[in-house]
């Protein structure tokens, strides 16, 4: 083999070894991407494509403005349509009593039923 012909093969194992090096740390990084977003969960998106924060807890109405389809010359919007958050269900909020408390002044702490 002549010296060329060394070089050749030195450059395209090297390219050989570079793009399989590539290909690995992707694999990684979208590897430790799904692990993180396995331990954070679902995002709370409802069906309408609205996040829970657009959604009333108490009336179950999405506040969400969005384009109406009338055609008209305008940019007019109008509420969405959704009516019940049909999302994942996010977690529950807890009570907790306030656990200070002036100097001197003892919390009231109810009894449970």
């Amino acid at each position: 083999m002549t010296g060329f012909e060394i070089v050749m093969v030195i450059l395209a194992g090297g390219y050989v070894a570079g793009g399989a090096y590539d290909r690995l740390k992707d694999a990684v990084r979208e590897r430790r991407k799904a692990k993180a977003q396995a331990l954070i969960g679902p995002e709370p998106v409802c069906g309408c494509g609205h996040h829970l924060a657009y959604h009333d807890a108490r009336d179950a109405l999405c506040y969400a403005s969005v384009p109406t389809a009338d055609g008209g010359t305008d940019e007019s919007v109008r509420q969405c349509p959704c009516r019940r958050y049909a999302g994942p269900e996010p977690l529950a909020t807890l009570y907790s009593p306030e656990l200070t408390s002036p100097v001197g002044e003892r919390p009231a702490i109810k009894p449970a039923d």
